[in-house]
């Protein structure tokens, strides 16, 4: 199956069930995607068009990312390369639209699984720039127009042709991001009894900021020349969901400070509106770690054939367990998000062998499928069907619905552009669930939720892996050609103290199932840059069809045991109901954080031990 706009909804969330849409083959083949239909230019010869891919030699243009979804790429002039951020991005059309013939030239959807690294060598990254470098010096006042636009704006490349002459590309005002944003006295206003006066941080204008790289959808790498001088640091801005932006700033503002957590931003960065003047928060900027994330050292170590000595795994895993501690003793502290790349690497800045792991991005906002635990994952399930299902499916969305507000009591669907409004706990449903049940009772629920991600990540720390392969979501997008790579939960080179306090994080993860219908068997695998099935041996072997019956397979599992665990939630009270293999009481069995710290300070105690080294060896993992 190939890459399309659509296969977040086709295949990578519980809606795959009900995706009654034409396969992405047949919509290719379909009349209205045909050049000709569009009335283009069709005088162009594929061989030319490859030729005109070669880098220009005085390039007016800079390509530093793409988001997630291969079509909004962070390209920018390069007059605006030390100028103030304005957060301008490029948006291209669904890979679906693009004419047959151009398609298989510019091989778009290669965007949505290359590394950052590479993807300038991608023939849509060189096309993009040829087309910036042809279309920008016919726009009349583009360079004004552009460092005076929005912040937030955007230039759409509404069709794409082999030509500029023939395609429609603009600069598109978006007067809404600043409109949305909350001032400082608002936020004050609103968070009066959480954040403590002195503890909020100075504030400056973007036109303070110095622009230099765009290296995450929310991240900029800028200057203060005025405040640091030459210092790099980060500048984080939301664009979508700003709300989440401002329960960040409130979470780091209202914990205090611990040397395994991201430090308090240093400033607040405001933004005058285009219209009507007001005054704005457009993000905050904090301290940039040149050490990358865990992620990228996993990564990098997995390439070049090393890994962490046994040491350092288990000071990053004390260190990680220790913060998450520290988060959790603020009243409405939990961590929702744990993955290697929300972890990023502070160094001695001397021989850079001692290392130290910062926990970073506290939106609150909720964590990936294969990272959440059950009971959290199987709430979210039912909220996408609530949220998501169309009108045709109306039954099964107000079925959704009811389970919810049955279960866990008033929910209500929250859109994108939900303006921001104060809320503890953040915006994740199912986590403030757990954390009203914290409040109220003072249950561990909460806490043992995220030791369920701490295991995992314990697991890719050991093991040496960045991905936990078990599980369809955007993870699976990630990784082109690597269907014979381990996955959780499978050990090779986790002694066995460790490999026994991991199972006992994860417990009630459907990985541990051995059974094939209640097992989680995901069966796809992205090789060529098409989701095929995991065993095949060529990308044409699985037709779109078949990859789309594979993931409906898998979802209807799913949501089979989401509805199992909703009965759970309505009847686990009840006396005399066996919960025996249900997920509450498997859930109840995991350590908590204080716990594990403990086990994990007595194996780096012992890491030198006979009896300890024997095991190290035994794995392999002493390194020589």
């Amino acid at each position: 199956m190939e890459l399309s706009s659509t296969v977040v909804a086709d295949v990578l969330t519980p809606l795959a069930v009900y995706q009654l849409q034409k396969p992405v083959e047949e919509h290719a083949k379909s009349p209205e995607n045909k050049d000709t239909a569009r009335g283009q230019n069709l005088a162009w010869n594929r061989d030319d068009l490859i030729r005109s891919l070669t880098p220009s030699v005085d390039p007016k243009w800079r390509i530093d990312g793409v988001d997630t979804d291969g079509r909004r790429f962070f390209a920018l002039p390069l007059f605006a390369i030390d100028k103030q951020p304005v957060r301008i991005d490029v948006w291209l059309p669904p890979f679906e639209e693009y004419p047959l013939e151009l398609r298989s030239i510019l091989k778009p959807d290669e965007a949505m699984y290359t590394p950052r690294d590479q993807l300038l060598s991608l023939p849509i990254s060189k096309f993009l720039l040829k087309t910036l470098e042809e279309w920008s010096p016919t726009v009349p006042g583009f360079e004004r127009d552009y460092l005076a636009a929005p912040f937030g704006s955007r230039i759409i490349i509404a069709d794409m042709a082999a030509s500029t002459r023939d395609m429609t590309i603009y600069l598109l005002p978006d007067y809404d991001i600043e409109q949305n944003m909350c001032s400082v006295d608002q936020l004050k206003k609103a968070w009066c009894n959480k954040v403590n006066e002195e503890d909020w941080p100075p504030t400056i204008d973007v036109s303070e900021l110095s622009f230099k790289k765009q290296i995450h959808e929310a991240i900029s790498l800028v200057t203060l020349p005025g405040q640091l001088g030459d210092r790099v640091v980060a500048l984080k801005s939301l664009l979508r969901d700003q709300r989440y932006m401002y329960n960040e700033i409130k979470t780091l503002l209202s914990l205090r400070p611990h040397a395994n957590l991201v430090p308090r931003p240093l400033f607040l960065v405001t933004k005058k509106a285009k219209f009507g003047g007001k005054r704005g928060v457009a993000g905050f900027v904090m301290e940039y770690f040149e050490g990358g994330s865990l992620k990228d050292l996993l990564l990098r170590n997995k390439a070049e054939g090393t890994e962490l000595d046994m040491r350092q795994k288990l000071r990053f895993a004390r260190q990680l367990t220790e913060v998450l501690i520290h988060v959790n003793q603020h009243r409405f502290g939990f961590y929702p998000d744990l993955k290697p790349d929300n972890l990023v690497i502070r160094s001695d800045g001397k021989t850079k062998e001692v290392m130290d792991l910062v926990l970073l991005d506290l939106e609150q906002r909720g964590g990936w499928f294969s990272w959440s635990p059950p009971e959290v994952l199987y709430v979210e399930y039912m909220e996408i069907l609530a949220t998501w299902l169309d009108y045709e499916h109306g039954q099964q969305k107000q079925r959704a619905t009811e389970r919810l507000q049955n279960c866990l009591g008033s929910w209500e669907a929250t859109t994108q552009s939900t303006r921001y409004k104060d809320q503890d706990g953040g915006f994740s449903f199912a986590w403030k669930a757990l954390l009203q049940e914290r409040l109220e009772t003072n249950s561990k629920r909460l806490e043992r939720a995220q030791v369920f991600m701490l295991g995992k990540l314990l697991w890719c720390l050991f093991e040496g892996e960045a991905r936990l392969r078990c599980g369809i979501d955007h993870e699976i997008l990630q990784e082109n050609d690597a269907q014979d790579a381990i996955g959780f939960p499978h050990f090779d080179n986790t002694p066995k103290h460790v490999q026994d306090m991991i199972r006992e994080c994860t417990r009630g993860a459907p990985e541990w199932e051995v059974d094939e219908k209640r097992g989680r068997k995901t069966g796809l695998t992205l090789k060529g840059g098409k989701l095929v099935q995991t065993k095949s041996i060529s990308v044409d072997e699985v037709t779109d069809t078949a990859t789309r019956k594979i993931a409906r397979a898998f979802w209807e599992r799913e949501l089979e045991q989401a509805n199992a665990f909703m009965d759970e939630l309505l009847s686990c009270e009840r006396p005399g109901i066996d919960a025996t293999g249900c997920i509450l009481p498997e859930a109840k069995r995991r350590p908590l954080l204080s716990d594990i710290l403990s086990r994990l300070v007595e194996f780096e105690e012992c890491v030198c031990d006979e009896l300890f080294a024997f095991e190290l060896e035994r794995v392999g993992q002493i390194q020589r």
